[in-house]
């Protein structure tokens, strides 16, 4: 084929502007970025590819200066030879003055420099943008020698989430379902590992521990232990869990001790039950009457005194003990009662203020008997309140007899003592319960909302790192719920350590364009980090865990609520003023009966009117003299009117009384409220 030159000639022409110098513009402004951008690097740490780079750098714009060069000489040879010397330069110049006049106006100046500058944009947005993410996605996908990473708190707020589920469909035979792991699988420990440990279910409110607690009492129900629930927010469903628990696996409903004595329901005598010893322990616990290293030491030797005293004549009620404190029972010596009653202001003032709980003072032998709820196994729900210092001290009096009853009888079937908000009735006692009734067929659990709330007790009697320090040692199975990071931080350090190969240190390069690569090369090591780290317990969801049985490594473990279908509420009872009555010595007089009586109908169903006995100060200036020398002695001047209306009284062989000249004024209310010292 032959060469029409002619022709070339003609398209060199025409093609000079503006497509064959714009290309050469552009290929020219390419090479210059290309040869002249980038660091220097040392030779040594060059690859084979750089070196070919760094070649081609210093090569390619001298090479395509000489080829534009040598294209231009060609063109001038060839329209030599086809034009001849002086037709040939003509031809030249025809080209360059037709690219000089088409160039110098604005427009095309301006494509001249856009064409230029082009290149180098390019190469800023490359390496500003394009390359630092290639960078990364190789360095994301590459084939990595470790896969392991320090905790990061984003990573772990998006790991777990909630389950649902039905507990019951993982109920198993001679096992204790706890919950699911994170493969959705059951956590179970058998029966004789739950029995013999305690645990404690630790986190903040609304974060699951009424969930699970609602599962372990409904398993208990079911395989016919004994259950306790001490109830102090109250929870707004564990009552009704346990009725509906109770129905489905035909268990007699649960017996109700409402310690508030808002519903009536499950009169207690705290002192009823038990030893004489053990009856005058949680006396003593309950009224304050132990040790506190201050003055106050003697006269609470002066009311233990007279409680020891007293012991063998009382029957553990509290409307015997005001009957017996105040002087008017026949079987207390005559030469004590004067004693008894002086020595005793303390624990009067202590009873007034009881009295406000009416269901604390029920007759000899209609209390809530602790001993027979554990003999037959029942489901108690024990009422209480955390914000009340006198319902506290009586649910701590119902925990310790529980715990003497156990520990003396060791009951044939189980028997499971759950305790919420366990802080508010913790106490030496309690703390040393947990150890001794492992070996008597019954086991307890607290639940509290941070570590330390058990050094927070309000009782500040009690030693908090001690009762912490016994609660922690005595609890071997542990469920933690998200908490604060105190609390987290202690469960990862008990978690264990594991070593991890982490990346120390990564190289990373930086150009001239302000931007950032990864670079070849890594150092990596190991380091220790917690089994369980504190990140993923201060990012766990709602019913969801950390569950250590202390026999092997801690899991995050997964609870749901027992599907309820209705809504229990406490029932009312409609109480019987008369209940609540002292009964009548015998030496009590008929008018004072007839008396009373007759105050007795006049109240009503719900209020307890007190005895009003007409008595004018006038009639009897010796009776005052005492009275004023009492108020003297500063004893029991703080003691409501109220106290002693229903307290038998017998009336003095001396005195007699007149009709009232004055405003009749209560005699029971100016004994009881400043005391008696007789002559």
């Amino acid at each position: 084929m032959d060469f029409d030159a002619i022709g070339f000639l003609r398209w060199v022409y025409d093609h000079a502007y503006p497509g064959m110098t714009f290309l050469f513009i552009f290929i020219l402004a390419v090479l210059i970025q290309f040869t002249f951008s980038g660091h220097i690097t040392k030779r040594d740490s060059l690859s084979a590819f750089d070196h070919i780079v760094a070649f081609l750098k210093t090569k390619l714009l001298v090479a395509y200066i000489a080829c534009f060069a040598l294209f231009n000489a060609f063109v001038l040879i060839l329209a030599f030879q086809q034009f001849g010397r002086e037709q040939g330069i003509k031809y030249i110049s025809m080209i360059y003055s037709n690219i000089k006049l088409q160039s110098f106006n604005f427009s095309s100046v301006l494509s001249l420099i856009t064409i230029f500058i082009l290149p180098y944009f390019v190469q800023i947005v490359y390496r500003r943008l394009i390359a630092p993410r290639i960078s990364a996605w190789k360095r994301k996908y590459r084939v990595s020698q470790t896969a392991d990473n320090v905790s990061d708190i984003r990573v772990e707020n998006d790991r777990f989430q909630s389950k649902q589920f039905d507990p019951r469909d993982f109920y198993k035979k001679d096992f204790m379902f706890m919950g699911l792991d994170t493969n959705d699988q059951p956590i179970y420990i058998t029966d004789d590992e739950f029995k013999s440990k305690n645990i404690k279910v630790i986190g903040a409110t609304q974060t699951g521990k009424g969930v699970w607690q609602q599962v372990a009492i409904d398993q208990c129900i079911w395989k016919g232990w004994g259950v306790w629930f001490f109830d102090q927010k109250p929870d707004d469903f564990i009552y009704s869990v346990m009725v509906q628990s109770c129905n489905d696996w035909k268990r007699k409903l649960p017996t109700v001790v409402d310690l508030t004595g808002e519903s009536g329901l499950g009169d207690y005598s705290p002192f009823e039950g038990g030893s004489t010893r053990e009856r005058l322990e949680r006396f003593y616990k309950a009224f304050g009457l132990n040790k506190g290293g201050t003055d106050a030491d003697h006269y609470k030797n002066m009311n233990k005194e007279v409680m020891s005293f007293i012991a063998d004549y009382w029957d553990g009620t509290l409307p015997h003990l005001e009957k017996l404190l105040s002087g008017k029972d026949s079987a207390i010596p005559d030469n004590k009662k004067d004693w008894v009653f002086e020595a005793s202001s303390n624990i009067r003032t202590e009873l007034a203020i009881w009295r406000l709980l009416p269901n604390l003072f029920p007759e000899k032998g209609k209390s809530f008997s602790v001993d027979n709820a554990i003999d037959n196994s029942d489901v108690v729900y024990v009422r209480a309140r955390q914000d009340d210092d006198l319902i506290r001290q009586i649910t701590t009096s119902l925990l310790v007899e529980w715990k003497d009853y156990v520990v003396k009888s060791s009951p044939k079937i189980h028997q499971f003592c759950m305790l919420d908000e366990a802080r508010f009735i913790m106490s030496d006692n309690v703390a040393n319960a947990l150890a001794t009734v492992l070996s008597k067929n019954a086991n307890m659990g607290l639940a509290y909302q941070q570590r330390d709330d058990l050094q927070k007790n309000p009782d500040k009697t009690v030693n908090g790192e001690a009762l912490q320090a016994s609660a922690e040692t005595n609890t071997l199975l542990t469920l933690i719920y998200k908490c604060s990071f105190d609390t987290a931080e202690w469960i990862a350090q008990e978690s264990g350590t594991k070593p991890i190969t982490v990346t120390k240190l990564e190289d990373v390069e930086t150009d001239g364009f302000g931007s950032e690569k990864w670079g070849g090369k890594r150092m990596i090591g190991q380091v220790e980090e917690h089994f369980i780290t504190t990140n993923s317990i201060r990012a766990l969801k709602k019913r969801v865990g950390v569950f250590d049985n202390n026999e092997g490594l801690m899991q995050f473990l997964f609870t749901c609520w027992i599907p309820l279908r209705d809504k229990a509420t406490l029932p009312i009872k409609e109480r019987n003023a008369e209940v609540f009555d002292d009964k009548f010595s015998d030496s009590t007089s008929k008018s004072d009966k007839k008396k009373t009586k007759k105050v007795k109908e006049e109240r009503t169903d719900k209020t307890v009117a007190p005895v009003q006995t007409g008595f004018n100060p006038d009639d009897d200036p010796e009776l005052m003299r005492m009275l004023e020398q009492s108020v003297t002695d500063a004893q029991d001047e703080n003691i409501p009117y109220e106290y002693y209306d229903s307290i038998q009284h017998e009336e003095p062989q001396k005195t007699k009384i007149k009709t009232a000249k004055k405003q009749p004024v209560s005699m029971d209310s100016l004994i009881s409220s400043i005391g008696k010292k007789e002559d």
